[in-house]
């Protein structure tokens, strides 16, 4: 027998790849996310309609996907500290994550049974942290098309992403710690997390130590494959731990963002180039081949659903940022409260955790998937609109 991957797995990655770059690159002409014509590929070629591919044939190929998303997201910042350390990010990242969080669960308190197959604490919790955080990515690319990266509005708007993101993780551990049954299962998970605590802190402490030793292997390739182990390491230990393999893909990201050769433009090309040009894409095309439109599950049914979700997430994070914004005399409160809006990978991930720990059905995926598309449809307007006016 041959050894390796099965020869029909190899083709239907093969088709899933190229049809979400074409698919993607589509959307984008269009005006949309790439990321909504990945989903839309998977939707396309999965159960849902042509029948093509399964979902359980990528699972693996989404799994490192999502763990290179969040990797990435940790890149971007030189030190754990200073993501805390920027007064004005912090009021913002922690007030929209704090205030929407507070603002969706209260509603779904009162109205979440009506509108959502959930009426438990737990699952309340899970939703409202998941549609609390903001997404990094978006806010990056609408700064960037504006010219704003690497001004004031910008370094505002990007801080303030990546402190609700990292808080927002930070509670998600904490859930996850919360989910444990016995005192004992409780105790060892402690301690486990305490252990990784430690190894995080003497890796993003020292890694400059170190960071002379790597850089002498000149070749980009050795130090990607070095980076490359840390990430799958970091992700594994996360997992065997009890909490999630994008935890520890973060972590790995902010260790790697302290050394002197993640900051070459030839280590960023390639992390660049292996994340969004090949398991990005098929993370979200995965997530694609499992959904339904038809049916008492299917994304049409739960179109209530998932326009209740989006539109209290849309008003709390549009009317805490723009308040917030407007508190700090900011040039343009508008534009930054509009580009917090984005349901992503963020959301997902959280929610993704809480199916696999049991909290929340794989229903809550049909719920989340327009929210895609709706988050990016209600940013266009509202930058045509501050354009316009």
């Amino acid at each position: 027998m041959a050894a390796g991957i099965d020869a029909p797995v190899l083709f239907n990655l093969a088709v899933l790849l190229s049809a979400s770059f074409i698919v993607g690159e589509l959307f984008e002409r269009i005006g949309l996310e790439s990321i909504i014509g990945y989903i839309v590929t998977g939707l396309l070629l999965g159960p849902a309609v042509l029948d093509i591919i399964q979902p359980g044939s990528m699972a693996a190929f989404g799994t490192i996907g999502a763990t290179l998303i969040l990797f990435q997201a940790g890149l971007r910042e030189e030190n754990a500290a200073d993501i805390f350390r920027h007064r004005k990010g912090l009021d913002l990242g922690l007030g929209v994550l704090i205030g929407s969080f507070l603002f969706i669960i209260t509603a779904l308190v009162f109205f979440g049974p009506r509108f959502l197959p959930y009426s438990g604490a737990r699952e309340f919790i899970f939703i409202a942290l998941a549609y609390a955080v903001v997404d990094i990515g978006v806010p990056s690319k609408l700064m960037l098309s504006q010219g704003m990266l690497r001004d004031e509005t910008g370094t505002y708007t990007i801080k303030s992403s990546v402190i609700n993101v990292t808080a927002g993780l930070g509670v998600l551990t904490v859930l996850v710690l919360a989910t444990s049954s016995t005192l004992e299962s409780l105790l060892i998970q402690v301690g486990s997390i305490a252990s990784f605590a430690l190894a995080f802190f003497i890796l993003h402490e020292f890694i400059h130590r170190i960071d002379d030793y790597i850089v002498m292997l000149e070749e980009t390739e050795a130090q990607f494959a070095i980076t490359f182990a840390l990430l799958l390491f970091m992700a594994y230990a996360t997992e065997a731990i009890g909490l999630s393999s994008v935890l520890g893909a973060f972590f790995a990201g902010v260790i790697v963002s302290r050394s002197e050769f993640s900051e070459s433009h030839a280590f960023q090309e390639k992390i660049s180039a292996i994340g969004e040009g090949l398991f990005i894409p098929i993370f979200f095309a995965w997530f694609g081949l499992g959904l339904h439109i038809f049916g008492s599950s299917g994304m049409l049914a739960n179109i209530e659903a998932a326009a209740f979700l989006f539109l209290l997430s849309t008003v709390s994070k549009f009317g805490i940022g723009y308040a917030i914004s407007r508190k700090h005399e900011m040039d343009k409160p508008f534009t930054i409260a509009s580009s917090l809006l984005s349901l992503d990978i963020e959301t997902l991930v959280i929610l993704l955790i809480g199916i696999d720990l049991g909290v929340l059905s794989p229903q809550i995926q049909q719920i989340f998937a327009p929210a895609v598309l709706f988050s990016t449809i209600t940013i266009v307007l509202l930058y045509s609109v501050k354009d316009r006016f």
